[in-house]
């Protein structure tokens, strides 16, 4: 705790840890087609095109089978609202909650100039939390926006622990690098939870804007994302 409280309190050293950990997270997200669909600076979320893994019946009677496609949706670290020195405000959470929203919103406008995400059966939050406590807390938050948990069907392998082990690692470099005032070594330990917003209630919540209401993406604009082959961000446990 020392080490990051260290951390957080010298700018030069944040610097020093910046640059490399931003050009990693981009090799990565490259690598895994993970790219940015809006080019607001409001718009909080990336995404990557997948296929489900299994079917999965919802609480609200929606199935997503194998092979459907799915969006993932990914935290655009740089774009997050910054926590206050203070810690958490109102004011702060009525910012997050609106970008919240203004990015799904987004999303909805981007899927609607891409004719080839039609088929798209689902969104998904793939999200990490540190304590029971926050678990509960988020999936409360997340549920304000429509998404519903998604069953586990069995404890993760050490190999999948491992490398949620490495995604913890990278996520408390990324935060000590863009928002260190919110970094915590418990960011170590957090654990999955999946999250699923089913597409009609996506378009219902969010819309189908006509095509030149959205924000264009600053990347690959005007073609629709591939499908990511990597087996590592593929929703596995769908």
């Amino acid at each position: 705790m020392a080490v990051l409280r260290s951390a957080s309190e010298s700018p030069s050293l944040l610097r020093r840890l910046a640059q490399p950990v931003l050009r990693l997270d981009s090799r990565l997200q490259r690598r895994n087609q993970i790219f940015e669909y809006s080019s607001d600076p409001q718009c909080m979320f990336r995404m990557q095109l997948v296929e489900a893994q299994q079917d999965v019946t919802l609480s609200d009677g929606s199935v997503i089978r194998k092979g459907d496609k799915i969006i993932n949706i990914h935290l655009w670290n740089e774009h997050l609202p910054q926590i206050p020195p203070e810690g958490p405000t109102f004011a702060w959470a009525r910012r997050l909650g609106s970008s919240f929203d203004f990015s799904l919103r987004q999303l909805a406008a981007f899927i609607a100039r891409h004719p080839k995400l039609d088929s798209v059966a689902a969104i998904r939050a793939y999200v990490a939390v540190a304590t029971s406590s926050r678990e509960v807390q988020l999936l409360r938050l997340m549920g304000h926006f429509g998404f519903v948990t998604v069953a586990s069907g069995r404890p993760p392998s050490w190999a999948e622990r491992l490398h949620q082990y490495g995604e913890n690692l990278l996520g408390l470099l990324l935060l000590l690098a863009v928002n260190p005032v919110v970094a915590r070594i418990s960011a170590l330990w957090r654990v999955r939870q999946d999250l699923l917003l089913p597409r009609k209630l996506f378009d219902q919540r969010y819309g189908a804007p006509s095509k030149s209401d959205a924000t264009p993406s600053v990347r690959r604009q005007g073609e629709a994302p591939p499908l990511a082959k990597s087996r590592q961000l593929v929703t596995s446990r769908l």
